[in-house]
C-alpha cells in the first residue's frame, strides 16, 4: 500500500492537488509549503505526524501537481487553503505553514479565527523591514523576470544537475534528501530536459509591491488559535543574503510576536530558513510537543485520577 493518496479539489477554475496521508478518523492537519516549493518537501514531517493526525499536504496553485494560472497574487494562495478546508469539510484543522506558506496560514487564521484548532508558523513572520529604494528596484527587475518567464527558462539536463542546484542553494541539505527532492521536485519536458515543479509565471508576484507588515500584524491580532512560531537560528543568511546576518532584530521580533494572543516561540540552533531539512528531528519534537501537550496532559490527569 502507498503511504499516501493523490486527491484534487477545485479552487475557482483551478484543479488543486493534495497529498493525503490517510487516517481519515484522526484530527485533520494541513501542511502548506512556501513559494516555489511543493508538498513533497514535507514528506518526512507528514510521516512523523500521521500516527496522530490525518495529514493533508497542499500544493498551492502553480506549485507541485496543481494547475497553473497566468498571474499570481498572495491572496489567491489564501483562497486555495480556504477552498480546501471547505471542499474536504475539515473541522478544526491544525494548520502548519513554512515561509510563504506560514504567511498563508496566518492570514487565513486571521480572516477565519474560528476555523483552526492550532497553527504552526515556520519562518513565516515576513521579511525584515524593507528598504523602499531596494523594493522599487526589485519591482523593476520583476518586469524583466516576467519577460524571461514568457520566453521560457532553459531546462535542467538531468537529475544530477537538479541535485547540484539544490545543494548549492542549501549546503546543509543532506545528500540523500537532495537526491530525493531532485527526483520528486522535477518533471520531464517534451525535449527530455527537466523543469522544477513550479510555474515560471510566479514571477508575476514580483511586481505587486513590498510586504505590508502593519496590515499583517493587524491580521495576526485576530488569530484565536494557540500558535507555535518556529525560526531557524541561522535563517538571517536567507532573509538578508549574507552569512551571520540576523533575521529580525530583537525589538522587531518582539513586536511581531506580541501580536499573537497565545503563542510559543522556538528558535532551532543550526537551522537556516529550511528548518525541515536542516534540523528535521528538532522541528518534529517542537511541533509534537506543542500539538500533543494538552492531549497528553489530559491523559496523565485521567491516569492519576
Amino acid at each position: 500500500m502507498p503511504e499516501y493518496s493523490e486527491r484534487f479539489f477545485r479552487s475557482g477554475t483551478l484543479r488543486i492537488h493534495v497529498r493525503d496521508w490517510g487516517r481519515p478518523d484522526a484530527p485533520p492537519l494541513v501542511i502548506v509549503h512556501g513559494l516555489r516549493d511543493h508538498s513533497h518537501s514535507f514528506d518526512d514531517l507528514a510521516r512523523s505526524l500521521v500516527d496522530r493526525f490525518h495529514v493533508l499536504a497542499l500544493d498551492l496553485r502553480g506549485h507541485g501537481d496543481s494547475e497553473t494560472t497566468p498571474y499570481y497574487a498572495f491572496g489567491h494562495f489564501v483562497l486555495d487553503l480556504h477552498n480546501m478546508v471547505r471542499a474536504l469539510r475539515l473541522q478544526k484543522p491544525v494548520l502548519i505553514g513554512h515561509s510563504m506558506g506560514g504567511e498563508v496560514v496566518a492570514t487565513y487564521s486571521g480572516c477565519f479565527p474560528d476555523v483552526p484548532d492550532k497553527i504552526v508558523i515556520i519562518e513565516g513572520l515576513g521579511p525584515p523591514p524593507p528598504d523602499m529604494d531596494q523594493a522599487v528596484l526589485r519591482t523593476v527587475e520583476g518586469f524583466a523576470r516576467i519577460d524571461r518567464a514568457f520566453a521560457g527558462h532553459p531546462g535542467l539536463p538531468d537529475l544530477e544537475a537538479a541535485y547540484r542546484r539544490l545543494r548549492e542553494r542549501n549546503p546543509r541539505l543532506p545528500e540523500a534528501k537532495a537526491r530525493e527532492l531532485a527526483l520528486l521536485g522535477t518533471r520531464a519536458r517534451e525535449d527530455g530536459t527537466l523543469e522544477w515543479k513550479f510555474d515560471a509565471m510566479l514571477a508575476t508576484m514580483a511586481i505587486t509591491g513590498p510586504y505590508h507588515l502593519e496590515y499583517n500584524m493587524a491580521l495576526w491580532r485576530r488569530i484565536a488559535a494557540p500558535t507555535l512560531i518556529v525560526h531557524g537560528q541561522e535563517s538571517g543568511e536567507f532573509w538578508r543574503g549574507k552569512p551571520g546576518a540576523v533575521y529580525l532584530e530583537p525589538w522587531d521580533l518582539q513586536r511581531r510576536l506580541a501580536c499573537f494572543r497565545n503563542y510559543r516561540f522556538v528558535e532551532i540552533p543550526g537551522a537556516g530558513h529550511m528548518v525541515h531539512f536542516d534540523r528535521p528531528r528538532e522541528l518534529v519534537l517542537a511541533i509534537r510537543e506543542f500539538l500533543l501537550a494538552e492531549e497528553e496532559q489530559q491523559g496523565e490527569r485521567r491516569a492519576t485520577a
